[in-house]
């Protein structure tokens, strides 16, 4: 008598990280909502509620509307430019990872990113598809100041190809290492100052 093959039951992070990957590759974004360790992070290094609220530059300006695909690592938020995408990565559990080695630091999460964008572009860019572009490795003067980096679809007739590229290749091969990278990066950083 053969063995009967059961289906392995999968958990409920799994299940829900492939539903993200699949809705990722058919352009399926749904409701992203502010981190509350970005709310906690402006608090503990003395901002006022209005200036975290307020303006162009603070959480809810950054927040608005947001939808994309939440992930262990953080969210990947979509915005439509009309025929052209745009991905905004946000990586959240790295901040939640660093939050005991960054309690002295007087230094915003925002103005860490500034501080490790020179490590991203050179490791980003050679395994860009065509039709991608690397943009928002720039200083604090980003309009999502809690982004790592922005992905700008710029040949909408690469859309499907490269929805399969973030959904495989960049999420699996791409992005963790870099964002061990910068990890690495913030916590001597930290340590040093």
């Amino acid at each position: 008598m053969r063995p009967i093959a059961h289906a392995r039951r999968l958990s409920s992070r799994a299940v829900s990280s492939r539903r993200a990957v699949d809705a990722l590759v058919v352009g399926n974004p749904v409701p992203i909502g502010i981190p509350a360790l970005f709310l906690a992070d402006h608090l503990s290094r003395g901002r006022t509620v209005e200036q975290i609220l307020s303006g162009k530059r603070g959480l809810i300006a950054e927040y608005a509307g947001a939808e994309g695909y939440a992930y262990r690592w953080g969210h990947l938020i979509e915005v439509r430019l009309g025929r052209f995408v745009l991905w905004r990565v946000v990586p959240v559990a790295l901040w939640e990872r660093l939050s005991d080695v960054r309690a002295g630091s007087p230094l915003l999460i925002e103005e860490l990113l500034t501080l490790m964008q020179p490590r991203i572009r050179p490791a980003l860019e050679p395994h860009l598809p065509s039709g991608v572009v690397a943009r928002g490795c720039q200083g604090a003067s980003r309009r999502s100041p809690h982004a790592l980096f922005t992905l700008l679809l710029t040949d909408p007739r690469a859309a499907i190809a490269v929805r399969d590229w973030l959904a495989t290749l960049f999420l699996i091969d791409v992005l963790p290492p870099l964002l061990n990278n910068i990890e690495r990066g913030v916590a001597d950083l930290v340590r040093r100052v």
